[in-house]
């Protein structure tokens, strides 16, 4: 026996909300062509439309499913309502029936996951006495603040390295490993935890894709987040993945209060069918809210769970009171490295991240300044001169004198090599050597020769200076001569670097941050109900909510009509005339227009009956 007819009365006595929520879960694959509840249910009672519906359903709700087509009465009405809005649930005469499509594929598809369907029928409702790993004691999440700040340091270094070298991204819009591991290698950071936050930074929408070009680029609200201080990083990033929480897990979790591991562990449990996908995402997810110190060996830490009850305020005040404030300075050793012992005003962290590369990020971290480092952070705008003006504010251990020669010499080589593209014959870039034993080093450099440097005859910019001519473009040539160790600059980099800039400077915190076009954010999550829905879904909503208005009180017997014109059979129709009824055995061809055309099989004639006179139609 199908189900299409009483799906279809069900459909048709929902208003054009609930049949725009159903639409929007179940996205019929022949949209186009539906023009009736009839036409509806056909296509939301395929089988893989209906797999896809029960994939995310709970046990209570596929429970629900079974008791409607054996027990009814036994059947929770909460639940029977919700998978009502579903499509997954009939009507006849305004009362919720079992669907045989769907009883059919719910049995086969636990029986394929090895769940008993009559062993799920027989639970009580609701039951979750299932969760494994719960403790039975309530752990000491006091350390949460060291991961805490572990992953902000971890996320203001993955923003500046992404705002020189955006990320290359998948067709599937993930990032390739191999820019994982990039970004791992310039941040000192192990890919595991380079993955998990760069996943935290798009929840919060720090970074943003690019598609057209296949990238993941720094977002603009990450220019506001890298002015903020510590404490206000972390809670922007947490409250983020707070929301982006699974479905599944948020579920679940007050099954196991307080132990986002253990729920993750009983989803299974909860939810029989969910997709492997789905499961290894919400692991995924409990693995962020470790690094973030959201949880501490799985349970939630007290700011998370302020934040999960959605009490922003009190999860400020836990930081406030649990955190530690701005380190005094930093010290600096003279092998160049640098020890970090806490947090530093934006600004300062700013320029210290533009001049010198991690070793290790953490409470306390630790920082090491080499050439290269200077001439990198001379490229983002910051001078030996502001250099070391940053370190004889910061430094409670002073400027060694390796750093004072290294920044000395940085400045004598201050614009030695400046790189730029060029319009004129000979050559695609432009090198202005400043030295003329350092131009005549690069004509003979063997690392150089595919970049076919030729003296130009033009004048130099500067008495002394030599100009240098390459076929190559300027991203091209500023690579190869940084490969072989000569830290080339730029024209507009060196222009930075000479106006000196002063910490004290609102916009130092993200002077080395380039926001660039990205993709506009997606949408925030919302109620499937509430979604928006295309130009093709909307008119099918139209169609079918004016369809199933077009005949009050002959809905019914037309809905039967249709089914038996679709599927070419046979039905008994009784039509009343002047107080006398008829019965006729017809094979229904249309119904337009108020009226019946159907063929009559015992008479063998065509007739034609106005739809407000039948009585009664009833399968053969």
């Amino acid at each position: 026996m199908s189900g299409t007819l009483a799906l279809a009365s069900a459909i048709a006595e929902m208003d054009r909300n609930a049949l725009r929520g159903v639409v929007a879960q179940r996205r019929p694959q022949t949209a186009g062509s539906i023009a009736d509840p009839i036409g509806l249910a056909t296509d939301l009672l395929r089988v893989d439309s209906i797999t896809r519906a029960i994939l995310p359903l709970d046990r209570n709700a596929l429970r629900t499913l079974l008791l409607i087509a054996q027990t009814p009465s036994a059947a929770d009405p909460a639940t029977v309502e919700a998978l009502a809005a579903r499509g997954l649930v009939g009507a006849d005469a305004g009362v919720p029936v079992a669907l045989p499509e769907v009883t059919a594929v719910v049995s086969d598809a636990l029986t394929a996951t090895g769940f008993a369907p009559a062993q799920l029928m027989a639970e009580a409702a609701g039951d979750r006495s299932f969760t494994p790993g719960t403790a039975e004691h309530a752990a000491d999440t006091s350390s949460w603040y060291s991961p805490a700040f572990t992953a902000v340091g971890q996320a203001a270094e993955c923003l500046r390295v992404l705002a020189l070298r955006p990320s290359k991204l998948n067709r599937n819009g993930t990032v390739a490993v191999v820019s994982l591991r990039a970004l791992a290698d310039a941040t000192s950071i192990d890919v595991a935890s380079v993955s998990r936050i760069v996943t935290a930074l798009g929840h919060a929408g720090l970074t943003a894709p690019r598609r057209d070009e296949h990238l993941l680029v720094v977002a603009e609200p990450a220019t506001a987040w890298l002015r903020s201080d510590n404490r206000e990083r972390w809670l922007t990033l947490a409250e983020a993945v707070v929301r982006a929480t699974p479905t599944p897990l948020r579920a679940v979790l007050s099954a196991t209060p307080g132990d986002l591991a253990a729920a993750a562990a009983a989803i299974p449990h909860h939810f029989p069918l969910l997709p492997e996908g789905e499961l290894e995402a919400a692991r995924a997810f409990v693995a962020v809210a470790e690094q973030l110190g959201l949880t501490v060996g799985g349970r939630l830490s007290s700011p998370a769970e302020a934040l999960c009850g959605a009490d922003l305020s009190a999860a400020r005040a836990i930081v406030a009171e649990q955190t530690p404030g701005q380190a005094p300075g930093v010290y600096v050793q003279p092998d160049l490295s640098i020890v970090v012992p806490g947090p530093l005003a934006p600004a300062d962290e700013a320029i210290l991240g533009a001049i010198s590369r991690a070793e290790q990020i953490g409470v306390a971290s630790t920082r090491r300044i080499t050439d290269a480092s200077i001439a990198e952070g001379l490229e983002q705008g910051v001078s030996p001169d502001t250099t070391r003006e940053l370190f004889a504010r910061i430094s409670l251990t002073g400027i060694p004198q390796p750093l004072e020669y290294l920044l000395s010499a940085r400045a004598q080589r201050l614009g030695d090599l400046v790189v730029d593209e060029y319009d004129g014959d000979g050559g695609r870039t432009r090198i202005t050597v400043g030295r003329p034993d350092l131009a005549e080093t690069l004509l003979v450099d063997r690392t150089l020769q595919h970049l076919q440097l030729t003296r130009s005859d033009s004048g130099a910019p500067a008495a002394g200076a030599v100009v240098l001519l390459s076929r190559l473009r300027a991203d091209h040539v500023i690579s190869a001569l940084t490969d072989a160790r000569y830290h080339p600059t730029t024209s507009a980099a060196l222009e930075n670097a000479r106006r000196t800039l002063r910490p004290s400077q609102p916009d130092v915190a993200t002077a080395a941050i380039p926001i660039v076009a990205a993709d506009p954010p997606p949408l925030p999550p919302t109620n499937p109900e509430r979604t928006e829905l295309n130009e093709v879904y909307t008119a099918l909503v139209e169609r079918v909510h004016a369809a199933a208005r077009a005949e009050p009180g002959t809905g019914d017997f037309t809905r039967r009509l249709e089914l038996a014109i679709r599927d070419r059979s046979a039905v008994q129709v009784t039509a009343e005339a002047r107080g006398q009824e008829h019965t006729f055995t017809l094979l229904p061809v249309s119904v337009t227009g108020g009226r019946l055309r159907a063929t009559d099989q015992v008479a063998g004639v065509e007739r034609t009956l106005p739809v407000n006179m039948i009585t009664a139609v009833e399968p053969v």
